[in-house]
Order: C-alpha cells, then structure tokens, then sequence
C-alpha cells in the first residue's frame, strides 16, 4: 500500500529552508572566493606589469604633480629605477622603431641598427630603453640625427661620458649615451626630443659569424628576457667592504631592469642582409622567422617577408656553402698603423677522425627547470635531452641534474647506460615541469665536480636559457671546480643569454650551441651530440714564422667536430707566414698559412680588440688583476679601438640647445617584449614581476577561509536538521 504524506510550512519548515538558502549562498560565495583567489594566486606575475602594454616610450614628469598631471587614460606605470619617482605618474610619449642592416663577407659581419623616436607629446621628453647585441659584438660606433644635424658620438670613458651627457641634458642641448650592461646588453638614453620631432640613433658593430664545415649561422639578438638574480646574502657585520658589495650588487641589479610589454608588439623591426658567403650557396634558411630572399650578383638580399615584425625572438640566419668550396683554413686580414690583423678561420682537419676514438663518456646532463624555461624552451630542453640519452653506448656512464630553486638527481651519481637505466631517465625527463627561480649556482658545482672512472671522459651537458644575472660569480665557480671536465652549454629558446652560454662553455673547455625551439631541437641536439664525443685537436698553439703575435683567448679552445675555430690575431714586423698546430689521437698536426690565404676584410682589428678587452676582464675575475689596473688596460685598447665596455661609453651631443629655458623635461623607459614562448607568470624572482609573493600568500588565505566558512555553515544546517527530527 502506497502511503503519501503531506506537510504544511510550519515554524521548523521555515527554519530548514532558511538554512538551506545560507548553506547554498554561503557555498555560491565560497566558490567565487576561491576562484578570485585562485586567479591571484596563479596570475599574481602577470598582473604585477600588465600595466605595460603600450609601444612607446612611458614619460615620468621630472618636477612635482604640477608639470605632469595625468589625464584620463594615461598609464601609470612603476620603475623600480627611479625610486620615490615612481610614484608620479606616467604618460607614453614617443615611440620605437628600429631597422637592422647587416653586411655579412664570409665570417665576418658589419651590423648597424637604426632606432626611431617619435614625440607624441606636447613636451619635452628624455627616454631610456635597453637591447641586446651578439655578445662577441664590437659595438664602434653611434650618431644621432635631429632634423637636418647629423652627431657623431665619441669615445669617453664611462663616467665622463655620463657627466657630459647630463651636462647636456641640463643645457636643453639634444644627447645620446650608450652605455655597456653586459657584453650583450646595452643602455640608450636620449635627452631632449622636442614635441613632434623624430630622432634616429645609428649604432655599428662588427661581430663573426659561426662555422661548421660547409654550414654557417649568424645570430642576431632582438629582446632580452628578464635575467634571474640570486638573493643577496646580508651579513649582520657592519663593515664597509660588505656595505661595499652590497652596494654593488644592488646597483647592478637594477641596471638589469626594464618594464616588460606584455603584448609582444614593441620595438617592430625590419630587417636588411646582405650576404657574401665567399662560395655558391646550397640552402638558406632560418628557423625563426619567414624571410624573402633575391640574388643581386654575388650578394644574397634577405629580409623578413612581413617587412617587419615585433622584437620578441632573435633572427636565426643558417646557410650551407657548397661542398669543398670554403677553405678549411684562411687569414681575414686588415692593415692598420703598422699592424696587421687577422682572423684565423682554422677548421678540424677531419671530423671523421673522432670516430676512430673509442673512449666511453661519463656525463652528467643538467637540465634548467626554472620558471623562464617555461613553454617552448622547456619542450625543446626536454627533447633535446631525450635526444642526447637516446644516443649514450651501452659503456657510457650518466646522471641528470634538474634544477629551479633547489636541484634533485635521477640516480644521484653516474651509472651504466644500460637498458633500464635509460627508461628510468626518459621516464624522468618525461614529467619534468618549469617552475621557480634560477639558482644555479649549487647544481652547476654539484655536476663539475662528479668524478670519473679512469679510462673515462669525463663532460658535463648544461640545458638552459642562461637567463641569470650574476655570470661573473658563475663563471668563478666554473673555474674553480671544472677539475678535468668539459663543460658543453646548450642555449634553449627564442633568447637565450649567448654571453652566458658562450662564455661558459669557453672556461669549460667544450662547445656551446643554440636551439631556438621545438621543431628545431632534436636534429640539432644530435648533430651537436656527435659533435661533442671527442676533441679532434688538443693543445692548440698559433705562432708566427718571425714578428711579435697577440693572440687572444690566451688559451686556444680544442677542436670539436667540424666546428672551426675563429682566432683574432695582431702581428707586429710580420713576415707573412702562420703556423697552426695542435694534438690528434695520430700525434702532430700543423697547419701552414701564408700571405696567399689572405683575404681583405674591414673589421678585424676591431674584433681583436674586442677580444683582448674580454681577456683582459677574464684576467680581473680570476684575481691575477687588479681592478684599477685592469681598467686602464681595458681603456688602453677601448679608447684608440673606439669601443664601448665596461669602462667606456659613447656620447653624441648636439651643440646648440634647443629646449626652451623653463621647459619642463620628462623622463621614461622603453618596455621590452618577452621573448617569444616565454610566460610572464611563470617567471620567479628578481627575473620576473615582483611583489607576486603577497598575492600568493592572500589568494591561499582566502581559499583556507572559505573552506572554514562553508564546513562551518555545514556544521550549522547539520545541527538544524537534527532539532527538526
């Protein structure tokens, strides 16, 4: 029998309505709470520089509230640079451009970059941006045109470059001062562009271009990501050496920043090549960018097929020459003031020769899982690290180091190659994640300092994008713990710090390559996993027949693959013949040059000198320097060489004032893009957005406190439903 029941709303019924009304309120309100914390927690980075997403030059008024009121719309935008400043509010104001020529003649490249400024604003306005340039760049010279006036910058060193061009700024008088951050990484500032005016900064450079065998590359870096710093460690001993070097850290730290333009589209830059490559071309690509290519006799034109694009990865140039057509050895030459120049191009002498060698490997691959490898350098880490494991011999020995804040090891020392090895590190490498900061430091000595088995080689394989701050520190460490390792760098994604990458694999004594992305990385990575079995020439020397040589690295870098070698040389009452000679596994290798491999080419000497600064910091770093002494041996090659370092800047200033007297001046920075495949929000630290910690911390309070609120309305419709019973 069926038995219905009826009820009528009574006093109890009310009550349990009421509070099935709180329970799904309270839940709804729960559930919206931890959706607003959860985007706080996650996109915390991201939030702390979305304010940056115009193309432009952001301007902050020099004088109080009064010369800069803001108007609706106008940004406000923080510098962390400009101290209580920051606080005043920002406008964007002129706007960049930039055009890049290259003139590439076999293995060497002249290179100059055209910035355009444009004032939107009806005042004056000064700008700061930053760039990057190849870190074996030397950058010779810069001029400004305003209008009709064409100035040339000169040579200063860097802080009476500084005082000149504030000076100038004062005076009303239009400057530019370009000032070295690292070897890769440069600062412009420009001081007075008046309202409507355009103005153009041309800077030049000369750089090399890479070879191996019948391959080429020239890289040519666009953007700069945000570089990761360590945390400082303050001591609580007041002394002022450690003041000191706080004050240092400090300082250059915040000459790493720039505010970051979120939308990618800043800087849109076109591109202009002209390509000689000494020998019939076989293939021209890039895997970077589209690009359109015409031959004009001997020359290739290349550009982008867009026109232009935005400065958000580095071009990739890769050309191949047709088989035996390029010399194995030749002498690019300049003749300046009594003194002849060369760049030594000396190729392996068989690269087949290193498969003869049988010695096994010990290898301790370090992968970089920190949060700027997140995205598409983090594919290409992990593919070209299944690439390298794949490729181990069963009498291999090998471990991996992954790395972020803290650092964690597969096995925990080097072991056998065998079967189950292997697929316990593909299963590794398969679940590694991109998070956190950059410490590198402690993972780095930990791999160098992994012994070999006698009988082994012993090398260590480092993935990462480099993006760190304080090379000098880990360029120390490398040298101290390097022991008998080789220490071979692979630069991941669409930016990676070359200068990082290239200078540490030189102290490592091994070889350094690029892999900009997925597509491109496990061919790469095999290529230069062969590449690297072996050294095919050992013990490297240079001489002249007669005459006095500056060679410089001290130390010539062993030969690898079909890699060459490119060595700038100064000769002094040379008589015209070189002799390059070095160690094989069949004893005594020699290579003879003589004036007849000579080939003109502008440029050299500046290249040498570029290279005999970097030895010369190389020689401070180690402590066999002094760092007043250093300096003026860096200032008595930069000065008559003209180059831009650490001690030198340019400065152009145009003679005639033109800001009106009373006219108020105001300041700014060009925001950079990310590089492309890199994610704000999953940059930690002083490489990424700050402050992102107490959003973090908020956006958990307000997850554990809903969590409270809705078990306790639980708790209470619970007991309500148990007094209706």
């Amino acid at each position: 029998m069926q038995v219905q029941t009826f009820s009528y709303p009574t006093q109890t019924y009310r009550l349990a309505m009421r509070d099935r009304i709180l329970v799904r309120a309270v839940s709804v309100l729960c559930f919206a709470v931890v959706l607003a914390a959860a985007y706080l927690a996650l996109a915390a980075p991201v939030r702390a520089d979305t304010s940056v997403r115009d193309d432009g030059l952001f301007l902050r008024p020099m004088a109080g509230p009064a010369a800069g009121t803001p108007s609706v719309g106008d940004p406000a935008v923080g510098d962390p640079a400009v101290g209580e400043a920051a606080q005043r509010p920002y406008r964007a104001a002129p706007r960049l451009a930039q055009t890049i020529r290259l003139d590439i003649a076999g293995v060497v490249a002249r290179g100059s970059v055209t910035q355009l400024f444009r004032n939107d604003s009806s005042s004056w306005v000064e700008g700061r941006y930053k760039f990057p340039l190849p870190s074996d760049a030397a950058v010779d010279r810069l001029r400004i045109r305003v209008d009709d006036r064409v100035v040339e910058g000169v040579i200063q060193e860097r802080e009476q470059a500084q005082r000149t061009y504030d000076q100038a700024r004062e005076a009303g008088q239009t400057a530019a001062l370009l000032t070295e951050e690292r070897p890769n990484l440069f600062t412009i500032s420009l001081a007075n562009i008046g309202p409507g005016e355009v103005i153009a900064v041309d800077l030049e450079f000369q750089a090399k271009v890479n070879r191996e065998g019948d391959a080429f590359e020239f890289r040519m870096p666009l953007v700069s990501a945000p570089r990761y710093l360590p945390d400082m460690e303050l001591s609580s001993i007041d002394h002022p050496a450690l003041r000191a070097t706080i004050a240092r850290q400090l300082e250059d730290a915040a000459r790493l920043g720039f505010p970051i333009d979120l939308s990618r589209q800043s800087n849109r830059t076109a591109l202009e090549v002209a390509l000689d490559a000494g020998a019939e071309i076989a293939s021209l690509e890039s895997p970077t960018h589209d690009l359109v290519v015409s031959r004009d006799e001997q020359k290739y034109r290349i550009g982008l097929r867009l026109g232009e694009e935005p400065a958000d990865r580095d071009i990739v140039l890769r050309w191949a020459t047709e088989r035996a057509e390029m010399p194995g050895a030749a002498l690019f030459h300049e003749s300046r003031d009594g003194t002849d120049y060369l760049l030594a191009m000396i190729s392996p002498p068989d690269a087949r020769i290193s498969e003869k060698l049988d010695r096994p490997r010990d290898i301790t691959f370090l992968i970089d899982t920190s949060g700027s490898m997140d995205g598409e350098s983090m594919r290409a880490a992990k593919s070209a690290l299944v690439e390298a494991i794949l490729g181990l011999r069963p009498d291999d020995r090998f471990d991996i180091i992954e790395f972020d804040n803290d650092y964690s090891r597969l096995f925990g020392s080097t072991r056998p190659a065998n079967r189950t090895a292997v697929d316990d590190a593909l299963r590794f490498v398969a679940a590694l994640a991109a998070d956190g900061g950059t410490e590198m430091a402690g993972p780095l000595r930990a791999a160098m300092n992994d012994r070999a088995e006698p009988g082994y080689l012993r090398q260590v394989v480092f993935l990462t994008d480099g993006q760190v701050g304080n090379e000098d520190a880990l360029f120390r460490m490398i040298e101290a713990n390097l022991g008998k390792a080789r220490l071979f760098t692979v630069g991941l994604g669409s930016a990676p710090n070359d200068w990082f990458m290239r200078k540490a694999a030189e102290l490592g004594r091994g070889q350094t390559v690029s892999i900009p992305n997925d597509d491109d990385a496990a061919d790469r990575m095999a290529e230069f996993y062969r590449g690297i079995e072996q050294p095919v020439v050992v013990d490297l020397t240079l001489a002249p027949g007669a005459g006095t040589a500056e060679v410089y690295p001290n130390r010539l870098p062993d030969l690898y693959g079909a890699k060459s070698l490119m060595i700038p040389v100064a000769l002094t009452e040379w008589d015209g013949t070189l002799t390059v000679a070095g160690d094989t596994s069949d004893g005594p290798w020699r290579v003879q040059l003589d004036r007849s491999d000579l080939r003109p080419a502008a440029g050299v000497a500046k290249l040498w000198a570029e290279s005999k600064v970097e030895a010369i910091q190389d020689t401070m770093r180690a402590g066999d320097l002094d760092a007043e002494t250093g300096r003026l041996a860096v200032l008595d090659v930069a000065i008559p060489h003209r180059l831009a370092t650490r001690y030198t800047s340019f400065v152009a200033v145009d003679a005639t004032p033109r800001r009106p007297e009373g006219e108020t001046l105001r300041e700014g920075v060009v925001p950079n893009n990310l590089p492309d495949g890199m994610a704000m929000g999953s940059l930690a630290g002083p490489a990424g957005a700050t402050g992102w910690e107490a959003d973090f911390r908020i956006g958990v309070a307000l997850i554990a406190g809903s969590l409270f609120l809705l078990l306790l309305s639980r708790r209470l419709s619970g007991g309500r439903n148990r007094r209706m019973v």
